[in-house]
């Protein structure tokens, strides 16, 4: 049988229901300018009603309402929309990334204007082209010397300003290493409330509002993917493998790795195994780091080395003024004393390599000939495999076509013809490590073209093969010294200058070309004064394919590294305004799930404030009713 005191009980119900849904509305209209808070919403059901089926249940109508109650409080959220957020602040964080450091590289170049590499160099080539009209002139020397100190300054400020960025990069490596480790340890302590929470009963959606927010922060920094499959533990992965699972957090660290000249390698902490990165902010640093940058620092280096080795190699064999032959314009600075070219390459105290830039044979060659010799012709491609290439040629080729087998084949070793119609042979970029770059790693010839042809080894086979791998081999080559250029000091852009020869007199820049006085069979005098033909050989190195692992002009090859980065900055700037749009179409269409909308919740505020009333008069009706039957059972 129900109580006399049921109806009092029912609207207390009602009370406490629309109590607590104007509680839940005034939380959402406080929290409607907090754009990580997801709309709440009270859902109120009837209570259990009475009776229940059994055999002593009072004899009348059964099933009587008992009233309302607050059965959940809901979290309104789409986790579908979350994902997709989630997948493509990855692709904004990472081309974000990229276009913070692109921005700034473009502005390191400071193309088109004055103060750039190109304008210098072009001014350097208009220098060698006066000084050949008017080699007797002072004047024309000081400004030829003046243009190449302007243009190893401006080559030298590029790439500091690189490398610094370079080094910024990677601390910004470490910096977002420590935000992801921070942001997995909150979401992994958010984890341990959440579920302690859940099994008190209760349904913490403020808690869980703060951890999708981290998350999501979360996804603009690294690749992850998040499981919910189990509703005990949220799992957070990087790849395959899982940052958080539930109260467990497993950290990343940043590690210096000597293998990358201290730069930081990103490794689990527990294991030290690498971490699949492939999106996220700290994907776009790594690639800006060790792609972009890295690149344009190895650009630089090469235009630098082969710029200094070129018009050295040229102004050598001219004279001075002061009649000095045989000078360097340009400062080159060897990776070793070692007059060998023996090189301490693991910094172990000892010598375990031989570090040759460039060899040229000693004899002249007529390049357009068939050169009526068979054989194969072994290199080591530049990489950590260091795989042999066989490259072979017959006797119907001409030198050129040999030569272009050699370049197209990509292998860390260029061949050309040099100015004295001699074959050369130079090294390029290293694809392992920096600390091999500009390093000719194997030459071996089963034929006589690199031996009798040309003039560049002893002898022919294995036996006479020059490896780098070998300390003194240096002797395998039968091209004099003066032939043989050792691999400069790394980075050879951070030391770009002019030799101090011509530095400090610049009578002894070689304007002038000389001739073989007394058939000695080398050239031995100046030609004379009034001689610029050297100097109109060094500026003709302007229309030369120089670089020639690219097959273009110091200018070509310059204005195509620009054109690079260029479209670089270009392709980053239309992902970010791609991602920027689709991110705004996602937000907006979470906003029209999860966002508070002042207008409805003002409406469910009166709707609740009305059946608050309605509830409070129930309770006053009732107290009246019962007020009359107790007046009723005392006689009034």
């Amino acid at each position: 049988m129900n109580s006399t005191f049921m109806g009092i009980e029912i609207g207390k119900k009602g009370l406490l229901a629309h109590q607590q849904a104007l509680h839940v509305t005034g939380h959402n209209i406080s929290n409607a300018a907090n754009e990580e808070y997801s709309r709440q919403r009270v859902v109120i059901t009837a209570s259990d009603p009475l009776y229940v089926p059994a055999l002593n249940r009072a004899n009348q109508p059964g099933n009587i309402g008992q009233g309302s109650e607050v059965a959940i409080i809901e979290r309104i959220r789409d986790e579908f929309i979350d994902d997709r957020i989630m997948v493509e602040k990855q692709a904004f964080g990472y081309w974000k990334a990229r276009n913070d450091f692109i921005y700034q590289i473009e502005m390191v170049y400071n193309e088109p204007s004055e103060q750039s590499i190109r304008s210098r160099l072009d001014a350097l080539w208009q220098g060698f082209q006066e000084l050949s009209k008017y080699p007797e002139e002072r004047s024309t020397r000081e400004v030829v010397k003046e243009k190449a100190i302007a243009l190893a300054n401006e080559v030298k400020y590029v790439y500091g300003k690189l490398y610094e960025l370079q080094k910024q990069a990677n601390r910004q490596i470490g910096h977002t290493v420590a935000q992801i480790n921070e942001y997995a340890q909150t979401i992994r302590d958010l984890n341990e409330r959440i579920l302690k929470a859940e099994a008190l009963g209760d349904n913490p959606n403020d808690l869980k509002d703060k951890r999708d927010a981290l998350i999501e922060k979360l996804s603009q920094l690294v690749n992850i993917n998040v499981s919910r499959t189990d509703k005990d533990e949220l799992i957070v992965y990087i790849g395959s493998e899982n940052l958080v699972q539930g109260e467990v957090f497993r950290p990343l660290v940043a590690i210096e790795d000597p293998e990358k000249d201290g730069m930081f390698t990103v490794l689990w902490k527990q294991t030290l195994t690498n971490v699949n990165i492939n999106s996220g902010e700290l994907a776009g640093l790594i690639s800006i780091r060790d792609g972009v940058l890295k690149q344009n620092i190895n650009d630089v280096n090469a235009f630098a080395i082969n710029l200094t080795d070129l018009i050295n190699e040229v102004h050598r064999d001219g004279f001075g003024k002061n009649n000095q032959t045989n000078n360097n314009f340009f400062k080159h600075i060897a990776v070793s004393d070692n007059v060998e070219g023996n090189f301490d390459l693991n910094n172990d105290g000892i010598y375990d390599v031989t570090a040759l830039f460039k060899i040229s044979g000693n004899n002249k060659v007529d390049a357009s000939a068939a050169i009526g010799i068979t054989g194969t012709l072994t290199f080591v491609k530049n990489n950590a495999m260091e795989q042999e290439i066989r490259i072979n040629y017959y006797a119907t080729d001409t030198l050129l076509d040999v030569i272009k087998r050699v370049n197209d084949a990509k292998i860390g070793i260029v061949g050309y013809i040099n100015h004295n119609s001699q074959l050369a042979f130079k090294a390029t970029i290293a694809e392992d490590t920096n600390k091999k770059n500009f390093i000719i790693r194997h030459l071996e010839d089963s034929g006589q073209l690199l031996v009798g042809y040309a003039g560049i080894l002893k002898e022919s086979g294995p036996q006479g093969a020059f490896d780098y791998r070998r300390v003194d081999d240096i002797r395998k080559i039968i091209a004099s010294r003066e032939h043989i250029t050792i691999t400069p000091m790394f980075n050879p852009a951070s030391y770009m200058d002019i030799d101090e020869t011509i530095k400090y007199d610049i009578d002894s820049i070689a304007a002038a070309k000389g001739k073989d006085v007394g058939g000695t069979g080398d050239v031995n005098t100046s030609n004379g004064v009034g001689d610029g033909s050297n100097a109109l050989a060094m500026a003709a190195l302007k229309h030369k394919h120089a670089m020639i692992d690219s097959n273009a002009t110091f200018n070509d090859f310059y204005t195509s590294l620009i054109s690079r980065i260029g479209a670089q900055g270009e392709e980053a700037k239309d992902r970010i305004a791609s991602q920027e749009t689709l991110l705004k179409n996602l937000y907006n269409l979470r906003q029209s799930v999860s966002g508070i909308n002042l207008d409805e919740e003002m409406a469910h505020m009166v709707q609740f404030q009305h059946g608050y009333n309605a509830s409070a008069r129930v309770i006053a009706m009732i107290d009246r009713m019962l007020e009359t039957i107790i007046k009723l059972g005392q006689g009034v």
